[in-house]
């Protein structure tokens, strides 16, 4: 039976990812009235629901072939409205499945989309798990939308709800890739403009995320070019890998 926690102390609820994504969310659901699964999907990125479906095929892709199994315990941060948690229902795998979300619009589909699923409205720079508890920690265009420090410290608690052996699975902007240099331009238009973006866009170094891993207690981070798609679909975003050692 779905749980639905929230972990709320001491954190105010409207930082700036908490302000910028409810208030995107709420934005498109008023423009989309009949159709709210579609207004979700957009809201994270996917135009259409057979987007929404392939990139939720290829989320999971990549997580098999980083270790992902079944009975396994996982945790989607940033889960949005369950583009993963979808996928992995479809896909047939058996688990233990957290999805953790500042909206609770995203919450409500994802619980109606994946019963059985738990489903966590969280405002902290934390992993809602025990320690030692969980085989993997991934999340999908996450960090693109927090400040470095932020990323830091969620590195930082994900290494301490993994179990000895448990990966991070996440993806990320870097400025080197010029298929990301898109999203940099377009923020720099509307600075110029003097304009406010719809959320904050924010690219990593692959240094910063060894210095975050290094810090953590996690091994070497592995990497994949966000045009890689030698062992899973291209991502488009780069990914990184880090493990917690055995």
């Amino acid at each position: 039976m779905l749980r639905f926690l929230q972990f709320l102390s001491g954190v105010p609820a409207k930082t700036h990812s908490v302000r910028d994504y409810q208030k995107l969310v709420r934005k498109k659901l008023r423009k989309m009235p009949a159709d709210r699964s579609l207004a979700l999907a957009q809201a994270i990125g996917a135009e259409t629901m057979e987007t929404f479906v392939s990139q939720g095929d290829g989320q999971v892709a990549v997580l098999r072939h980083y270790g992902l199994v079944d009975q396994m315990a996982v945790y989607d941060l940033g889960c949005g409205c369950g583009r993963t948690a979808q996928a992995l229902c479809r896909s047939g795998w058996q688990g233990s499945y957290t999805g953790a979300d500042v909206v609770p619009e995203f919450l409500d589909e994802l619980a109606s989309q994946c019963p059985g699923y738990t489903t966590v409205l969280n405002f902290t720079p934390a992993i809602v798990a025990a320690d030692a508890s969980l085989d993997m920690v991934f999340h999908w265009s996450v960090f693109t939308h927090l400040f470095p420090g932020e990323s830091y410290l969620y590195t930082a608690d994900a290494f301490r709800a993994l179990k000895p052996g448990g990966k991070m699975v996440f993806s990320f902007l870097e400025l080197e890739d010029a298929a990301h240099s898109g999203v940099w331009d377009a923020s720099i238009k509307l600075l110029k403009q003097g304009q406010a973006a719809v959320h904050l866009d924010a690219f990593l170094h692959r240094d910063w995320i060894r210095r975050f891993a290094r810090d953590a207690g996690f091994s070497e981070p592995i990497f994949t070019d966000g045009s890689d798609d030698t062992c899973h679909p291209s991502f488009w975003q780069a990914l990184a890998v880090l493990q917690k050692p055995i």
